[in-house]
């Protein structure tokens, strides 16, 4: 998020600089340069110039801004400001800070919002700072649709509690039902937990094909992943909400990608607080447990408005049924994958590796490498498997500043599909274009060439 602050002094700046600037990357644009220049010794970004000229706001690179924060005093330059700021760009979200008597602008404006000064500590505390901005979003996204539109929920073969809770939002966002608005996949549900979630809270997630994807005019949504995912052209994509970063260029008519975010639920649960919906309890339950999960209780990736979103959600959501979900019925032959796995343990400077050769569901590697950090001395666990005619490797480690999606891809993502997070990184890879880059599928293989990469990563993290 990238705001830009308009005011006379550097009083904001005091303030926001330990709230609001947590949210996002703030430019503070005062009148005098000697404001300014307090600003940067105190460790903030700021430019000064004339408030009403045109030029100010092109050396400011409004085009770049998700949202202004206007805080001005005088209420005859603040309308002028206001007003000047809308012939730059129309649907730019505003915030105004000023006394409950003196407001800004069109009161028609969907886009600007109004905060008494009396309650800017307040706001500036809360989610609703970002309200505006939200509601721009929902309001874009709703457009894209007619009444009469089939639309696809389109989400990754293999869908975890993200992804499916933020399809269930934005069909409530939409105003659409299960017949008109279905969640669809090119694959299925595998992991025990995520089976437990669909059949407890009765989501149905259909299994369609490629040629079906656009059968009858429908259109095509995707959330918590992208277009390239597939591998294959998806058509005309209409709309990619999701909180991984974007490795390749896609085409599609909306998108609100957001990688800082710990999970792509945060975003749908930012966009019904914006709109004023109140979730049902079913869909609360899949927002927060998809919250939970992708930021394993808040611990790994997450953002303050990951915790946010959780808080709100927490109020209306049945925290006994996730329970219910997370503890599923384990099948047998998962057990003995895990057991011979656990034989072949290898620990090299605080790396765990594991290979578990053949298994019949890609979802029991992930959750090996996130058990070999609840051993003693792990901090990176690094599982792989033969899944069909794929090489599958999941990384795990336990600190937010580590680089796990950068390691898997500058080793995987030439030969294969590679990518992630700081703290949990995926790879696949077709074996055979493995075999040719490494000579072999094997435990050793795979350690030797993660193994000294982590370990270089590590010293140069503690040089920093």
């Amino acid at each position: 998020m990238k705001y830009l602050a308009i005011c006379e002094d550097d009083l904001l700046f005091q303030f926001m600089r330990k709230v609001a600037t947590r949210r996002g990357e703030v430019l503070f644009l005062v009148q005098r340069p000697e404001v300014a220049r307090r600003i940067r010794r105190h460790g903030g970004s700021s430019q000064w110039g004339d408030l009403e000229k045109e030029e100010t706001y092109q050396k400011s690179h409004l085009e770049q801004v998700n949202q202004v924060i206007l805080f001005i005093r005088g209420l005859e330059l603040r309308s002028r400001v206001y007003l000047l700021l809308r012939s730059l760009k129309p649907e730019l979200p505003i915030l105004s800070l000023s006394s409950e008597k003196e407001t800004t602008g069109d009161r028609k404006d969907p886009f600007l919002r109004h905060i008494p000064l009396e309650d800017i500590f307040q706001e500036f505390c809360a989610p609703q700072l970002l309200d505006t901005f939200n509601r721009q979003k929902v309001e874009r996204i709703r457009s894209l649709f007619r009444e009469k539109d089939k639309i696809h929920i389109l989400l990754q073969h293999d869908p975890d509690p993200d992804a499916i809770g933020s399809a269930l939002a934005l069909r409530e966002l939409l105003g659409r039902n299960r017949p008109t608005t279905p969640l669809v996949t090119f694959g299925q549900v595998t992991r025990p937990e995520n089976v437990a979630m669909i059949r407890l809270l009765d989501i149905q997630i259909d299994r369609i094909s490629y040629d079906d994807l656009h059968r009858d005019g429908a259109r095509l949504a995707l959330v918590d992943v992208q277009p390239p995912y597939f591998g294959a052209s998806l058509g005309k994509v209409d709309l990619v909400v999701d909180h991984h970063p974007k490795r390749i260029p896609f085409s599609a008519r909306f998108t609100d990608l957001r990688p800082h975010y710990g999970a792509t639920s945060t975003i749908f649960t930012e966009y019904l607080r914006a709109t004023g919906m109140e979730p049902s309890q079913r869909l609360a339950t899949a927002l927060l447990y998809g919250i939970k999960s992708d930021t394993l209780f808040l611990d790994r990736g997450s953002h303050i408005a990951d915790l946010e979103a959780f808080t709100f959600l927490y109020l209306f959501a049945n925290r006994a049924m996730i329970t219910r979900m997370e503890r599923p019925e384990l099948p047998r032959q998962d057990l003995e994958a895990l057991g011979r796995a656990l034989s072949r343990l290898q620990l090299d400077d605080g790396v765990a590796v594991i290979h578990m050769g053949e298994v019949q569901r890609e979802d029991v590697i992930p959750q090996m490498a996130e058990f070999c950090l609840q051993i003693e001395g792990v901090e990176w666990g690094v599982a792989s498997g033969l899944c069909g005619d794929r090489v599958v490797i999941s990384v795990r480690n336990v600190g937010y500043v580590k680089s796990a999606g950068d390691i898997m891809k500058r080793l995987f993502d030439e030969i294969g599909s590679a990518g992630g997070h700081r703290a949990m990184a995926k790879a696949v890879i077709p074996v055979e274009r493995f075999k040719e880059h490494f000579g072999e599928v094997s435990e050793k293989v795979i350690r030797e060439a993660m193994v000294p990469l982590i370990t270089q990563r590590e010293e140069e993290s503690g040089n920093d």
